[in-house]
C-alpha cells in the first residue's frame, strides 16, 4: 500500500566521457554486508545486500576500466567514541571497517580516493580538522557533473550523504556538481522485521524493502534523480 501511495519512477541513465561524471561508493564493508562481521552486518545472507555488492563491484570495475573517479567512504569508529543509537561498529583497525573482499582491489587504484567516516552522513565525515572537505576537493579537482551513489543503508548513509550533497550543490559549495544520482539496484539497507525488533529493548521495526523503498522515495523528493538501470557510452 506504501509503495502504491508513494511511487518511485525509475529512470534509466547512460555515462559518457561527455559529462565528468564520479561514483560515490557508500559504506560497502564488512562490519556492513559481510554475514557474521559484526554487530551492524547481516546474520544470515542477504540477497538485497548481496546484489547491491555485486552491482557495485561492476560499476567500479567500469570507472576505473574508464579511469573515472571514485570516492568510496568506509565507515570506521573510535571505539571509545559512540553513535547512538547503533551499537559499536565499525571499529576502526578491524576487518569490519575494510571494503568487502570482492572491493579490496580499489585500494591500489590510481583514480580512487578513499575516506574513513566516523559518522553517519559522509560529507560531514570528509571535513578536515582546517575546514576543508575531501570530497568537496574531489569534486572540483575531477570538475565532476554528475555524481552516481551507491551503498548501504538506502535511508540512513546513503540518504544522509545525498541530502548533504543536494544542499551544498544548491548553495553553490559544489561546482561544477549538477546531479546527484541514486542507482537502486546498487543500494540496500538492513532487515529488522517487527517480530524481532519487539524484543530488542529501544528498537524500531526497519523493514528492509518498505525501507529501501522510502529511502529512495526521499532521495528523490530532496532533488536526486532514482534510476534503475546504467549503462556507459562512448
Amino acid at each position: 500500500m506504501l509503495k502504491n501511495e508513494l511511487p518511485v519512477e525509475q529512470e534509466k541513465i547512460v555515462l559518457s566521457g561527455e559529462v565528468k561524471s564520479g561514483l560515490v561508493l557508500v559504506d560497502i564493508v564488512n562490519g556492513f554486508c559481510t554475514v557474521g562481521s559484526g554487530n551492524l552486518a547481516p546474520q544470515a545472507p542477504d540477497k538485497q545486500i548481496s546484489g547491491m555488492v555485486d552491482e557495485s563491484v561492476k560499476l567500479a570495475r567500469e570507472f576505473c576500466k574508464k579511469n573515472w573517479p571514485i570516492y568510496a567512504f568506509l565507515d570506521s569508529h573510535h571505539p571509545d567514541i559512540p553513535e547512538p543509537p547503533y551499537p559499536p561498529h565499525c571499529i576502526a583497525g578491524t576487518d569490519e571497517s575494510k571494503l568487502v573482499p570482492s572491493l579490496q582491489w580499489l585500494e591500489n587504484e590510481p583514480n580512487v580516493t578513499l575516506r574513513h567516516k566516523d559518522c553517519i552522513d559522509g560529507f560531514l565525515g570528509s571535513l578536515e580538522k582546517d575546514g576543508s572537505n575531501v570530497f568537496v576537493d574531489w569534486v572540483k579537482a575531477n570538475e565532476i557533473k554528475v555524481i552516481l551513489v551507491v551503498g548501504i543503508c538506502t535511508d540512513v548513509c546513503v540518504l544522509d550523504f545525498v541530502c548533504s550533497a543536494l544542499s551544498a550543490r544548491n548553495r553553490g559549495l559544489l561546482p561544477p556538481l549538477e546531479d546527484v544520482i541514486v542507482y537502486s539496484h546498487g543500494c540496500a539497507t538492513f532487515d529488522l522485521p517487527i517480530h524481532v525488533a519487539r524484543n530488542i529493548k529501544g528498537a524500531l521495526a526497519h523493514p528492509q524493502d518498505l525501507m529501501h523503498h522510502i529511502g529512495l522515495y526521499m532521495a528523490k523528493s530532496r532533488g536526486a534523480k532514482v534510476v534503475s538501470e546504467v549503462s556507459f557510452g562512448i
